[in-house]
């Protein structure tokens, strides 16, 4: 979902401008998503499908745009009107938006790295090489270790009791379209990435 409509969404569920940027927590909100933009339009290969692509597993787009929507404008909306929220008040709030900005920089860090090797489909971009340096020496994918710690910063932000209670799900999402990236990459790098696969882990060193 486009980054400016994702942000409108969530002060339009708010229910007033001067009501969502009344909190500094959620001015802070908009304020990473506005410097993660440059880096995710300038910074990557958007949505091209390279020289070679395959399909994702078919139902992570669909719930990739309702999970966006359920951040954008549901989780704003029932913490606005105080339903189903979290105990914590503004101390989870800080402690979401911190959660939240480390996501963020680990969302973008990858794309740096990768730059014209990074996009949105799952695909080999032309003169690919294989990325094993950097944060990519200690994780398989960063970028979505950056995604589900955003998610749950989100949860502390707007209080979601029920956006903590989705996250398997969110976890099944990506570990779904992780299967598909790594049997992509199997192919095309063969033994090399097979050996990367052996010496890594997917999203936590010592855990999974």
């Amino acid at each position: 979902m486009n980054v400016v409509l994702f942000l409108f969404l969530m002060v339009m569920a708010w229910g007033s401008w001067d009501g969502f940027f009344a909190h500094p927590v959620r001015v802070g909100v908009v304020v990473i998503h506005l410097l993660m933009m440059p880096v995710m339009t300038l910074c990557t290969a958007g949505r091209s499908r390279g020289v070679k692509h395959v399909h994702d597993w078919r139902p992570f787009f669909p719930l990739l745009m309702a999970h966006s929507l359920f951040t954008a404008w549901v989780m704003p909306y029932m913490d606005a009107r105080d339903i189903a929220v979290l105990p914590g008040g503004d101390a989870l709030r800080w402690a979401g938006l911190v959660v939240l900005a480390c996501g963020a920089a680990l969302r973008v860090w990858p794309m740096m790295a990768l730059g014209e090797r990074f996009a949105s489909v799952v695909a080999i971009q032309k003169g690919h090489a294989l990325q094993t340096g950097g944060i990519y020496g200690w994780v398989r994918h960063p970028s979505y270790v950056g995604i589900l710690l955003m998610d749950i910063g989100f949860a502390g932000v707007f209080r979601s009791s029920v956006a903590v209670l989705l996250l398997p799900i969110v976890f099944w999402m990506f570990k779904r379209r992780m299967d598909v990236e790594e049997q992509l990459l199997v192919e095309e790098f063969g033994e090399q990435y097979k050996g990367y696969m052996g010496r890594t882990a997917r999203l936590m060193p010592g855990v999974y």
